[in-house]
């Protein structure tokens, strides 16, 4: 099967493409490595370094390439950035999928979009379904939500393109975490805490997230990849083990003896964040991975 990778020098996106290639599939990627890193890209695996924004050079890949299918991960993402930089993140992930829509379209491929969690916004009621609202705060409070709106957004677009009759997926992978994951100052919790003395909690740490094993998130990529007749669904990917940011900071000082430390709230966190799984029966998947099985094979 020839898949094209959007993102593909990234976390999830570079997993994605070592499973890929592992079972014979024939695989490019497209990354700006802005964010993702030339080295995390299997070496049998072709690549371009390209802005997913620009349109033409888009199609024209994607045109040469003929995929059958396309998984779009490219976006900016970073906490920080989010209201740091909310105009960057919104030209990026909003015209970076309208053209892989596009081009999906223009190749007769299969499109895999990748949203978030992020893209219910601040909304508490859990677990999070296919029929949660999605709830954004006022705008000139903070730009937070520009990512997670972005998304929205790109869902939006995904189930148009469904309605005039594209084969479109959607995932939410819920704060997978694992190897290549980022621990800078734009990364994610998990390598964020692990990469530093003192750890910092923001907030107060009551905060709760669902850390789902990237091993487990590429086994349902693979089940979305290959399934038939899923075209409009979303698949909420994620662990059902609730975890406060507290407990995973306690239990990464034990295993790397960091210190702990609280900051300041970052805008907009959303108070807690548990999948609904109900749409994860079509797909035969749940996952397996215990956070401390996770972080023991991790460390």
């Amino acid at each position: 099967m020839r898949i094209l990778v959007t993102g593909g020098a990234g976390f999830i996106g570079s997993h994605l493409v070592d499973a890929l290639v592992a079972r014979g599939d024939e695989v490019l990627v497209i990354d700006n490595l802005s964010r993702g890193d030339s080295q995390n890209i299997a070496t049998s695996a072709k690549f371009v370094e390209m802005d997913v924004r620009n349109s033409e050079d888009f199609d024209s890949i994607c045109l040469e390439f003929n995929p059958e299918v396309i998984h779009h991960l490219a976006a900016i993402n970073g906490t920080r950035r989010f209201h740091n930089e909310a105009d960057l993140v919104v030209d990026v992930n909003v015209n970076g999928t309208k053209n892989a829509i596009s081009a999906a379209k223009k190749c007769g491929a299969m499109l895999v979009f990748y949203s978030s969690p992020e893209a219910f916004g601040e909304n508490e009621e859990m677990p999070l379904s296919n029929l949660t609202n999605s709830v954004f705060t006022p705008a000139n409070l903070h730009q937070r939500h520009s990512y997670g709106s972005s998304k929205y957004i790109g869902e939006l677009l995904c189930q148009f393109a469904v309605r005039n009759g594209h084969n479109v997926r959607i995932v939410r992978p819920f704060n997978a975490y694992g190897k290549r994951l980022r621990g800078d100052e734009n990364g994610q919790v998990v390598s964020m805490m692990i990469n530093s003395n003192p750890i910092i909690v923001h907030g107060d740490g009551s905060q709760t997230r669902s850390f789902t094993w990237i091993g487990d998130l590429i086994t349902a990529l693979l089940k979305v990849n290959d399934g038939s007749e899923l075209s409009g669904m979303a698949f909420n990917l994620g662990s059902q083990e609730e975890t406060t940011i507290l407990d995973l900071a306690n239990i990464i000082s034990k295993l790397t003896g960091s210190d702990i430390q609280f900051g300041e709230k970052n805008y907009g966190d959303s108070a807690r964040r548990l999948p609904d799984l109900e749409s994860n029966k079509l797909l035969e998947w749940k996952a397996e991975t215990t956070l401390i099985q996770g972080l023991n094979q991790l460390l």
